[in-house]
């Protein structure tokens, strides 16, 4: 049997619109990450050359992991070419990896919720919340 638990950051530290921006966030079970997701108070247009990139990094219990969740492509972008705009309160979906292994997380681990901005942004993106689905095998 199945069980999915859905994760979220409290929204409480705006993306600054020339800076890489952090949440963290422990995994509250083991299983596979199947979506990840960005909500913010505040839209983002899509531009070529000022626009955030996410990545969500799984550092391990110890904090010493490496491990991508989020796959690396424009896809995964608030680029006019390639990637999509944010909506205000409005959930972005972002792309996971390709690699199964890589979407593995285990009860405890820490993972780092990263928008680096390229360029200046627009504004900042407002109180945005990282939102995390993981799904667990029941015994």
């Amino acid at each position: 049997m199945s069980k999915w638990i859905a994760q979220e950051t409290a929204g409480t530290t705006s993306i600054a619109t020339t800076s890489t921006t952090d949440e963290y966030m422990i995994v509250k079970k083991t299983g596979k990450v199947t979506f990840a997701g960005l909500l913010s108070l505040s839209g983002l247009a899509a531009h070529d050359s000022n626009y955030i990139t996410p990545t969500i990094t799984n550092l391990g219990a110890d904090g010493s992991g490496s491990t991508a969740i989020l796959a690396v492509s424009d896809a995964n972008t608030t680029k006019a070419t390639g990637g999509a705009l944010l909506t205000a309160n409005v959930v972005r979906e972002w792309d996971l990896h390709a690699t199964a292994a890589n979407l593995n997380v285990t009860e405890g681990d820490v993972l780092r919720l990263r928008a680096t901005a390229t360029g200046t942004l627009a504004g900042a993106v407002t109180r945005p919340m990282w939102k995390l689905v993981v799904k667990t095998v029941q015994r």
